[in-house]
């Protein structure tokens, strides 16, 4: 049962000495459902992918971008051959920045950002960081892995970075982030009806989301958000829901168990404490929701973290040892 479980646990191989991995991957082939620490970017250049994160589907076309948070169980499904570009990075050494921490609350389970329907000047500005972090990650090695050569990504992967490349890439990722998180009601408009009274829906409903992440570990209610925003309830609670794509409370249980997956990765802190930082009343009521919701107790999702392999799907890094 434990080796069932650690299974989904994907150990990324960072290029040495770096918290960082990028790679252009072009096997056609699925990722079974697997979690990691790191976030995820995905850029499809020649091929789609469906990706299922915490039991949404994205359907991320050639040139659309997905972000997903870190410590989402997700699975990838390749639909044709084709390259798509991925880089992987660790934040959870920057743990004294709690707007990161808001940013990938209000993102989660994950970003998607339509080519077909982002605004110009931000899907630029959005591809200019992944290309700036690519020349700065595969550094002197051939820019052949976007032109259909193919290279020995042992070679790209698993060397070193320039001196300082490292940090003007974290630069990079945390202005990609940063924009995003400025952009997202942007995002979340994009398909709405244009119109006065959803504009203005739209924007209270994305300074609700705000004062949600700020507040989710407290006790706050329907009626309480709901007075917060100007609506009535019912009305409230019928607009979050368009909005958001779920009621307000899973909305809230998902931030409460999302924050909950970052503490669990702390060994000194017992489930019965993490319940409590989390917004739960009780370790019971705490268990209950997050097993129906990840799938696993926290107990042995922890379990997930503590384990050590990589994921199953990828021949390529399977066996890779440094």
């Amino acid at each position: 049962m434990k080796s069932q479980y650690a299974s989904t646990k994907e150990n990324v191989q960072h290029k040495i000495n770096t918290s960082l991995r990028m790679f252009i991957n072009r096997l056609h082939g699925n990722f079974p459902a697997h979690w990691h620490t790191d976030i995820e970017i995905i850029w499809p250049t020649e091929a789609p992918y469906k990706v299922i994160c915490a039991n949404q589907t994205y359907n991320v076309e050639v040139g659309d971008i997905l972000l997903i948070c870190p410590a989402v169980l997700h699975e990838i499904y390749s639909l044709s051959p084709g390259a798509r570009v991925y880089i992987q990075a660790d934040f959870s050494g920057i743990n004294n920045l709690s707007e990161l921490d808001k940013a990938f609350r209000l993102m989660a389970p994950a970003l998607h950002i339509k080519k077909k329907t982002c605004p110009p000047e931000i899907y630029e500005y959005l591809c200019n960081c992944i290309d700036m972090i690519m020349k700065l990650y595969f550094g002197s090695a051939p820019s052949g892995n976007m032109n259909g050569q193919e290279l020995d990504e042992s070679v790209i992967t698993f060397t070193e970075l320039a001196p300082y490349d490292e940090i003007e890439i974290y630069s990079i990722l945390m202005q990609f982030i940063a924009f995003c998180g400025k952009n997202l009601s942007t995002f979340r408009e994009i398909d709405s009806v244009n119109d006065s009274n959803t504009l203005k829906n739209n924007n209270s409903l994305n300074s609700v989301c705000n004062y949600i992440s700020e507040h989710f570990t407290e006790d706050i209610s329907l009626e309480q958000i709901a007075d917060y925003a100007g609506f009535s309830k019912y009305h409230f609670e019928r607009i979050f829901s368009e909005y958001t794509g779920v009621t307000f409370y899973q909305y809230l249980l998902q931030m409460r168990i999302n924050y909950a997956k970052t503490l669990l990765s702390n060994p000194e802190l017992s489930v019965t404490d993490i319940s409590y930082q989390a917004g739960f009343a009780s370790s019971t009521a705490f268990t209950r929701a997050f097993k129906k919701v990840t799938g696993y107790p926290p107990s042995q999702f922890r379990v997930l973290n503590e384990e050590k392999y990589p994921l199953s799907a990828n021949p390529h890094f399977a066996n890779y040892k440094h």
